[in-house]
Parts: C-alpha cells; sequence; structure tokens
C-alpha cells in the first residue's frame, strides 16, 4: 500500500478510536499471557469498577458488574452504572469461553447484533480483583484495547493496584491511559 494511503488511513484509524475513547496503538496487539486454570465458578458474584481505559459505552460512578452462570455455560453479566444526573445505566451482556482449552481467553457481547468482544482474564485471585483486558487489531495497521480492574470491594490496596499495572506495562500495555472510577457513596 502507498505511503500516501497509510497516513490518511492510520489518523482516520486514531480519529475514530480517539472519539469512540477506547485506547488505540499502532501495530500488532500486544502478547500477553492469561490466567492459569481460570475457573468460571469462584469468579461469579459482583466486581466494582476501580479503574478502566476510557470506553464510550461506559459512563458515570458506582459501576458494577454481577456474573451469572447459566446451564449452558453461557454468563450473564449485568452492569450498571449510575449517571451524572442520577439516572441509572444499566446493561447486559453474554459472557461465554468460546475454546475450552483456554478458559481464561472469554468473549462477551452487550446487543445481540454485535459481535463478540475479546474478554481476556490476565489475572485474579477470585477473592479480592481481577484484570481483565481487550485487543482488537483493526486494517493490519492498529489495535484497539480496553483494559479493567475490577475488585469484590469499591477499593483496592494501592499496592495492588500498583501490582496489576506493572504487570499490564511489561506485556507492553500502556496503563497511563488507565481512569479511575468514583465508588464513593454508592448505595451497593
Amino acid at each position: 500500500m502507498a505511503l500516501s494511503l497509510l497516513l490518511p488511513l492510520a489518523v482516520a484509524l486514531l480519529s475514530v478510536t480517539y472519539v469512540e475513547g477506547q485506547v488505540p496503538g499502532f501495530g500488532k496487539c500486544p502478547t500477553v499471557n492469561v490466567q492459569q486454570n481460570f475457573d468460571i465458578h469462584p469468579y461469579m458474584g459482583s466486581w466494582y469498577e476501580i479503574e478502566k481505559f476510557p470506553a464510550a459505552f461506559e459512563s458515570g460512578k458506582c459501576v458494577r458488574a454481577n456474573y451469572t452462570l447459566q446451564s449452558n455455560g453461557h454468563v450473564i453479566v449485568d452492569n450498571e452504572g449510575t449517571l451524572a444526573n442520577g439516572n441509572i445505566d444499566k446493561r447486559i451482556g453474554d459472557l461465554y469461553n468460546p475454546d475450552p482449552k483456554f478458559p481464561s481467553k472469554l468473549a462477551v457481547r452487550f446487543a445481540s447484533a454485535a459481535p463478540y468482544g475479546a474478554y481476556w482474564v490476565l489475572k485474579t485471585d477470585y477473592k479480592t480483583y481481577t484484570l481483565i483486558w481487550s485487543c482488537s487489531e483493526v486494517l493490519g495497521l492498529g489495535n484497539v484495547q480496553f483494559m479493567w480492574i475490577l475488585a469484590r470491594e469499591h477499593e483496592i490496596d494501592p499496592a495492588l493496584k500498583a501490582d496489576l499495572h506493572k504487570l499490564a506495562t511489561g506485556y507492553g500495555i500502556d496503563v497511563s491511559h488507565m481512569t479511575t472510577t468514583d465508588q464513593s457513596g454508592c448505595a451497593n
């Protein structure tokens, strides 16, 4: 492809991803290691969003997710957060494992017409924290990334958060894009 075509395409890629809010990057997705011996059962229940990469589809404070395993192996993902006007933003998604050989490489979607996106559990202890990452390559020129730190409580130990940042940075993920979710004054 001619350089005269690559530059406008790269600018368009960055512009679209910036407007949508996720974190863009050039080239392929970073290579990461996912949680070994992942077990979906203890992962179920409520998680509170501590930090995230900005995402156009998610805003507000007191963001939490509740995961419920279904008999067919799929998981209902019940996400909700409080918007600035006080209204509750609620979204129901479907999470599942497309390849049992890789149990921590899950896929999620929040609309039946939407494609599934990656939901990879990089690290979790099931009781305190989980680090989730998603990356999709775009036109072979760049990638779009999402990352979340979730916890069972509204807060997480700063040392643990620093360790999770260090882990992600070691994979080449730019954690400077992480934003803190306001979990103060939350009812649940």
